[in-house]
């Protein structure tokens, strides 16, 4: 290798790209093993999606900032979200809309051992305040029928000639069956007999005045047992009330609200303070921390020491994904289509974002209203974004984080909803991919313990044929439907990471089953612990790529050389199958005068380039015919796909 091309080898050694999986709370992950890979590596192409498109942002604006510590900032992230307080919860502040719904959620994420509460306690509180005075009433009525009923037909009930032998089975029944039906709906799990016993005394409290009235008469023992199972139908029928009132009730908010609220309890801007009942349902106190929009935009200038960073200002090519439910497909963030422009409303942007990344997409007007606010007029959205735009675009969590909207400048606008860019893909790991790369693009992803396998990270060999695809066990009706719903999101991204030449780069970060994922209550230690394995992710790939005068890193380019003749091979095939069919196309097709815009001069009649198509067709069948020595063993496909 010549002095020149050695210094180009060298220096693309000390770059690399980088995706990152989304996974909410479990994005914690991620600052210390980009820290780790910064130690070595420049950032060329940064991406992600959801909790990933927050972690490759902050890595794009460390890069920028990496002379005035952009990287050791961003390792004090961590330090920032273990401190007391429980600050990742407080980022998830609600609207006044929204506050008696985010109850119920912030409630179901209690914990005895984590946040000291009981999840049953905080629910039933938040539950209680999340209805008016007439369904309460309603409830009250239906809490008191479950309380007196069985006492109730106890006394009112009269066997008069029933035989003793039928009044003794009866009671025999209810004694063997109404127990084993309560015992199916106590709590379970380990260390459960405590809150087992204490949840029955409970329920049986309006058994209590049938106890203590009944005599050991066949006709009073009677009377007892069918007073318990009137004592379990309507048990139900209290459960049932519930879930209906607070069924109707939800839906007619949603029916009224959805498009005010975004479609999310957590608007990602605003004022919100918890008050004593928020507390009482497990909503942190609050201590100062910003709602999750504007705590993203600060540490984005933080970390850059830019104001109101955008794309231009970057250094690093960062790339987000995010879903348009409205037209059902995937779209990379920044935009890069030639389609209409988007346009953007500033009432409703200002309900997601901080007002300061409002104003800096600027104020050019246009003649279009916002069909959401018809009073609003419409602006144009600016080529170069703000970064915080293009995040809190693809991190919704649908149901939890509202979504955004924008607008398409059409002959009628229409609102498009963007929404998690995990929907669409997870773990866009084929973002900076190419047939024959210069550096790695590295990934970090996320996955659950597998059985027998305590490792806290798991970084596959780089050509390996059988162990590059995951595996989970399917044991219950609830895993087999996680695990339908994980495979409609993920199966691309799955089968992508798991080729030659894709697999090797890719650390799989394990993590728990409360750990990460919507567990926003996390102890300072589980952040720390889930930071330090992404410390060791991090490790593992620069010391694989970087060690032996970086061996592993042309390994890679050259398995990634040998994918791609292979491919090379297969086009070459049909090329020399077809040329003369396309080069007899190139000179006689007339192109219509509607495709005439794909050229620069239009065209007077047949394809101006019909010789250069068939030099190129030549060309390509001029590849030698004989298989290449060495084939990998996978196969991947070529084909042409739609830009996102």
């Amino acid at each position: 290798m010549d002095a020149g091309r050695f210094a180009m080898a060298e220096d693309f050694d000390r770059y690399c790209d980088l995706t990152m999986r989304g996974g909410t709370a479990s994005g914690v992950v991620y600052p210390w093993a980009v820290v780790e890979l910064a130690e070595h590596y420049r950032f060329r192409s940064l991406g992600g999606a959801s909790a990933g498109a927050i972690g490759a942002a902050f890595t794009a604006a460390a890069e920028k900032g990496r002379d005035d510590g952009g990287f050791q900032k961003l390792k004090e992230v961590i330090d920032w979200f273990a401190a007391p307080g429980w600050r990742m919860a407080q980022l998830f502040q609600p609207s006044e809309h929204t506050r008696k719904l985010f109850r119920i959620v912030a409630a179901s994420m209690q914990r005895r051992d984590t946040t000291g509460r009981s999840a049953l306690t905080c629910l039933l509180l938040a539950l209680l305040g999340a209805i008016g005075w007439r369904a309460r009433s309603f409830l009250g009525l239906a809490l008191a029928l479950w309380l007196v009923g069985p006492t109730l037909w106890f006394h009112a009930v009269g066997w008069g000639a029933t035989p003793t032998w039928l009044l003794i089975g009866l009671a025999v029944v209810v004694l063997v069956g109404v127990p084993a039906i309560v015992l199916r709906v106590l709590p379970t799990g380990r260390d459960a007999w405590l809150r087992r016993v204490g949840t029955a005394l409970l329920l049986v409290v309006p058994l209590a005045p049938v106890a203590a009235s009944t005599r050991w008469t066949p006709q009073s023992v009677a009377s007892a047992a069918t007073a318990a199972v009137w004592w379990l139908v309507l048990g139900f029928a209290f459960v049932s009330a519930v879930a209906l009132t607070y069924g109707l009730g939800a839906k007619r908010f949603l029916d009224r609200m959805a498009t005010t609220i975004h479609f999310g309890l957590v608007p990602g801007t605003g004022h919100f303070r918890s008050n004593f009942w928020d507390r009482r349902c497990g909503v942190p106190a609050s201590t100062g921390v910003p709602p999750l929009a504007d705590w993203i935009a600060d540490r984005l200038d933080d970390l850059s020491g830019v104001t109101d960073l955008t794309f231009g200002d970057l250094t690093t090519n960062l790339v987000l994904m995010t879903t348009d439910l409205s037209e059902g497909r995937p779209y990379r963030l920044p935009f890069t289509e030639p389609r209409d422009a988007w346009l953007f409303c500033r009432e409703c942007l200002n309900t997601v974002l901080p007002r300061r990344t409002v104003d800096r997409l600027g104020s050019d007007a246009t003649g279009h209203r916002c069909p959401l606010h018809p009073a609003d007029t419409l602006h144009a959205l600016p080529d170069d974004l703000p970064v915080a735009l293009a995040v809190r675009m693809s991190m919704p969590l649908p149901g939890l984080i509202a979504a955004v909207p924008l607008v398409r400048a059409e002959p009628e606008p229409r609102v498009h909803w963007f929404s998690d860019g995990g929907i669409t893909s997870n773990f866009p790991i084929h973002f900076f991919d190419h047939p024959l790369p210069r550096w790695p693009t590295f990934g970090l992803t996320l996955q659950p313990y597998p059985p027998g396998d305590d490792r806290d990270v798991w970084l596959p060999e780089q050509d390996a044929s059988t162990s590059g695809a995951p595996w989970r066990g399917i044991g219950l009706v609830g895993q087999f439907a996680w695990a339908i719903l994980n495979t409609m999101l993920d199966w691309r991204d799955t089968m992508q990471s798991a080729l030659p030449g894709y697999r090797g780069r890719i650390a799989h970060v394990r993590v728990g089953a409360l750990e990460g994922g919507t567990n926003l209550f996390m102890r300072p230690e589980t952040i720390l612990a889930l930071a330090g394995r992404g410390a060791q992710a991090g490790r593992l790939l620069r010391t694989r790529f970087t060690e032996d005068d970086a061996a592993k890193t042309d390994r890679y380019r050259w398995i990634r050389m040998r994918l791609a003749m292979r491919e090379f091979r297969q086009l070459a095939g049909q090329s020399t199958e077809r040329a003369d069919l396309y080069r007899d196309l190139a000179a006689r097709y007339r192109i219509p005068e509607d495709l005439h815009d794909w050229f620069a001069t239009p065209p007077t009649g047949s394809d101006p380039h019909a010789r250069e198509i068939g030099l190129t067709l030549d060309a390509l069948a001029a590849v030698p015919d004989d298989p290449l020595d060495g084939e990998p063993p996978v196969d991947p496909d070529l084909r042409l796909t739609p830009p996102e």
